[in-house]
C-alpha cells in the first residue's frame, strides 16, 4: 500500500513540528490491495493522521500506522498514545460536529466513517494499550467488493 507510505511521509513534517513520532509498519510483500473509490484512502489517512497528531498536541507522543492482511481484506490501524476518548465520546465520534477536543470541527471521524462504510468496510474505535485511541479499519479487497 504505497498510499500509506506516501501519506505518512506527507504528514511527517507536521508530526516532527509537534515533537511526535510518526511510525509506519508495512506488511510483508506483496502489499495488500483495497477496493476504495478514487482518493478515498488518501482522505481517510489524512483525517486519521490529522486527528491523531492533534490529539497528542505539542510534546512527546507516538502515532503508529500499520497494515495487515485479514480474511476479509486488509486491516489498517492508526493508533496514538494521546489522551484517548471516553466510552461516551467513542459512541458519538462518527456523528458530524461532535468532537472530544476544543480545537476540532468534529468532521474528521464522520468523514472517515462515511468513506469506509460506503466502500463496504468497517471501522472500530478502541483504547490504545497504555493510553490513547486506536482506529481500526477493515477494508475490502478488490475481489470482495
Amino acid at each position: 500500500m504505497d498510499t500509506v507510505s506516501e501519506r505518512v511521509a506527507a504528514w511527517q513534517p507536521v508530526a516532527d513540528g509537534n515533537g511526535i513520532k510518526l511510525l509506519a509498519e508495512a506488511p510483508s510483500s506483496p502489499a495488500p490491495l483495497v477496493a476504495l473509490g478514487a482518493g478515498h484512502l488518501e482522505q481517510i489517512l489524512d483525517n486519521l493522521l490529522d486527528n491523531a497528531i492533534e490529539a497528542i498536541g505539542d510534546g512527546c507522543g507516538t502515532v503508529r500506522v500499520s497494515v495487515a492482511r485479514s480474511d476479509a481484506g486488509t486491516i489498517l490501524t492508526v493508533a496514538d498514545d494521546g489522551p484517548g476518548m471516553t466510552p461516551q465520546e467513542r459512541s458519538r465520534a462518527f456523528l458530524r460536529y461532535t468532537t472530544g477536543s476544543q480545537n476540532g470541527t468534529g468532521l474528521g471521524l464522520a468523514i472517515v466513517h462515511r468513506l469506509v462504510t460506503a466502500n463496504g468496510g468497517t471501522i472500530r474505535l478502541a483504547d490504545t494499550p497504555g493510553g490513547g485511541l486506536t482506529v481500526e479499519l477493515e477494508l475490502p479487497s478488490p475481489d470482495e467488493s
